[in-house]
C-alpha cells in the first residue's frame, strides 16, 4: 500500500509539473465491484458454521431432524434479512461485503471510489471502501484523501512563481444525489 501511494504521489508530480492539476473542483463517485468470493463459502462470524449447516441448525430446530435440499430451500426462502454482514462473513476475503448489485442480484463486493479534479480530468484520490457503506458515509474519506494528495502538491508547488494547483485546496465537491446529506455537508466543510 506505501508503495502504491509513492507511486501514486509521484504521477500527480509529474501531472502537476505540466500544470495538469489544479484541485479546486473534484468531482466524486464509487462503483460497486464484485469480489473474487463466493457466496457460498460465507460463515458465521460468531461459530464459523457454514451457510448450509446454520440452514441445517434451523431445520432442526423447527422439527425437521433430516433435511432435505428441498426443505432447506423452502426454509431459507421464508427468512427475511438472510445475508447480514454483521453476521455473516467470507473468511477468504473478510474486507467484501453482502451487497445487492445493480442488478437486483446480492453478491460479495468492494466499492471503489474516486475523486477527479473537474478541470483537468486528472485522478486525485481512489480509496476502496466497504460495499455495504452509503455514499455519505464514504465521500469523507475519499476527500480527505484528495485533500491531502492537493495539499502535499500546494507544499511543493508554494515557492514556484506561478504555481499550477490552486493554493488555496480543494474548494468544491461535486457528486451525485447519493452523496447529498445534511451530515455529509458538515462533515465536508
Amino acid at each position: 500500500m506505501e508503495t502504491h501511494q509513492k507511486v501514486f504521489f509521484w504521477v500527480l508530480g509529474l501531472l502537476a509539473d505540466r500544470e495538469l492539476i489544479k484541485g479546486k473542483t473534484v468531482g466524486i463517485d464509487g462503483t460497486t465491484l464484485e469480489a473474487n468470493a463466493a457466496m457460498r463459502s460465507i460463515v458465521r462470524r460468531d461459530n464459523g458454521a457454514s451457510y448450509e449447516e446454520f440452514l441445517k441448525g434451523l431445520a432442526r430446530e423447527s422439527g425437521i431432524p433430516t433435511p432435505t435440499r428441498e426443505d432447506l430451500a423452502r426454509l431459507d426462502c421464508k427468512r427475511k434479512k438472510k445475508g447480514a454482514n454483521k453476521e455473516w462473513v467470507n473468511p477468504h476475503d473478510e474486507d467484501a461485503r453482502i451487497t445487492k448489485m445493480k442488478d437486483g442480484r446480492t453478491h460479495l463486493a468492494h466499492k471503489a471510489e474516486h475523486a477527479v479534479d473537474l478541470e483537468t480530468g486528472a485522478v486525485l484520490a481512489v480509496t476502496l471502501q466497504f460495499a455495504d457503506q452509503g455514499d455519505t458515509t464514504t465521500i469523507i474519506e475519499t476527500l480527505a484523501q484528495a485533500g491531502e494528495n492537493v495539499a502535499d502538491l500546494i507544499a511543493r508547488e508554494a515557492a514556484e512563481p506561478e504555481p499550477g494547483v490552486n493554493l488555496d485546496g480543494i474548494e468544491e465537491v461535486v457528486g451525485d444525489k447519493g452523496y447529498h446529506s445534511g451530515g455529509a455537508l458538515v462533515a465536508m466543510k
